[in-house]
């Protein structure tokens, strides 16, 4: 069995973990450009490891510090071949408990970081029994939790739903080279709640409409293929966020704010020089991973219900963490452009983007506006003009504005239009 997968959506003390919780026996090879270090484990401990920036010695130190230096990585390539190993790793077989071994470095890291050592002193009160009883058992069911998810992901056991019909139409029609905007109308008018909503965006400032129109075939041809075929995406998906469980108020706030990044991000490619449509699409799916990976923490729940006690800290980690990666097997199975795919997997590391940077940084961007507009309502208030320009400077030092030379006058636009952007964002959630 080989299982490969990529750094940034999936971090190596979880990898660690989950080889050693599953007694696996294997080769783990870990790339990062031309850098290759390979770690040889027997029943889920690590037998010995090897890199060429460190001289061969058979011993835990050297697996340390190869481990390490290791460590730090944000992204890269991981790909682990469960196989027997050989008869000279094996001989050695240092028995290293990984997790332990992790732990221990981080201690370390964490210990010189700290002026004054360790935390803590002799006036410190040590907690009472029972809340290191509590302590205890919470962090059991978030460990648990969490390494249930790692599993499904890293054996590909995800639930992706499937893409909306009325989707599937549309692209199948637009991915045709003679197909005209009739045959789109015709698609469309098949739904009718779809077909209400195209028309009504079609009349909407956000297309910049002056006379208002009452066909959907006007309004397709108003609209243009790309942008109809995002609003139907925008849409149907709603619906497939949607659903009776326990997670369905926190999966319509990850909705709304889905769609401020896209209509943020649209606005935002213009100065970039970025194919606006594009850069919707991306910050539009760029979190879809979430509202996924929240049905999957469902699903393991049902199975195991004593998973049902984690926290909403521990689940919102979880999802923090892993959307990406889920993410990214949403956008394969559903076949989306190579742009949106590194978009959704890369940006929270841009570091880890190769072709389509530029669309994984106008989505971070996009998320970074949206978040602080749901953080700070008060600054689209008329007289917060002082507050948006230090927002707006702040903004265009992170990352990714650099990254697609967005300026500070280019966000004190959009900042002084959020209550537009934020009204646009309500507009596209659909009326049942």
């Amino acid at each position: 069995m080989s299982i490969r997968g990529e750094i940034q959506t999936m971090p190596l003390p979880d990898l660690f973990q989950w080889l050693q919780g599953m007694h696996k026996t294997g080769v783990l090879s870990l790339g990062q450009g031309t850098i290759l270090r390979e770690f040889y484990l027997k029943d889920g401990l690590i037998a010995n490891a090897t890199s060429v920036a460190h001289p061969a010695v058979d011993s835990g130190e050297h697996v340390r510090r190869i481990l390490l230096d290791t460590l730090p990585w944000m992204e890269g390539n991981f790909e682990f071949l469960e196989t027997q190993l050989s008869e000279e790793v094996d001989s050695v077989n240092l028995r290293l408990d990984p997790q332990a071994l992790i732990l221990d470095i981080y201690r370390q890291l964490d210990e010189e970081e700290a002026p004054g050592g360790p935390p803590g002193g002799p006036d410190e009160k040590a907690p009472a029994a029972d809340e290191d009883d509590q302590g205890a058992a919470t962090a059991s069911f978030a460990e648990g939790l969490r390494l249930a998810i790692v599993d499904a992901l890293l054996k590909d056991d995800v639930s992706v739903p499937l893409l909306p019909t009325v989707v599937n139409k549309v692209l199948e029609v637009t991915r045709r080279d003679d197909y005209s905007l009739q045959d789109l109308s015709n698609v469309i008018m098949a739904d009718q709640v779809i077909a209400a909503q195209v028309l009504r965006q079609a009349n909407s400032a956000l297309y910049g409409s002056s006379s208002e129109i009452d066909s959907l075939p006007m309004a397709v041809s108003r609209l243009g293929s790309q942008i109809v075929t995002n609003i139907v995406l925008s849409l149907s998906l709603q619906s497939v966020s949607a659903g009776a469980d326990r997670f369905l108020e926190r999966k319509r706030e990850l909705w709304r704010h889905s769609l401020s990044c896209a209509i943020l991000a649209r606005t935002m490619a213009v100065s970039a020089r970025l194919d606006p449509e594009l850069a919707f699409v991306c910050g539009l799916m760029m979190d879809f991973g979430k509202i996924v990976l929240l049905s999957l923490i469902q699903e393991v729940m049902e199975k195991q219900p004593q998973y049902r006690a984690a926290s909403q800290e521990t689940i919102e980690e979880i999802v923090e963490v892993y959307h990406p990666k889920v993410g990214g097997v949403v956008g394969k199975r559903w076949n989306l452009p190579a742009a949106v795919r590194e978009a959704i997997t890369c940006h929270h590391i841009l570091a880890a983007a190769k072709k389509h940077k530029s669309y994984a940084a106008i989505s971070s961007l996009s998320d970074s506006v949206a978040t602080l507009f749901e953080q700070t309502p008060s600054l689209t208030n008329e007289d917060e003009s002082e507050a948006r320009a230090t927002c707006a400077v702040e903004l265009a030092e992170l990352p990714a504005a650099v990254a697609i030379g967005v300026s500070s006058s280019d966000l004190q636009s959009v900042l002084d239009s959020g209550e537009e952007y934020l009204k646009f964002a309500q507009e596209f959630l659909a009326i049942q």
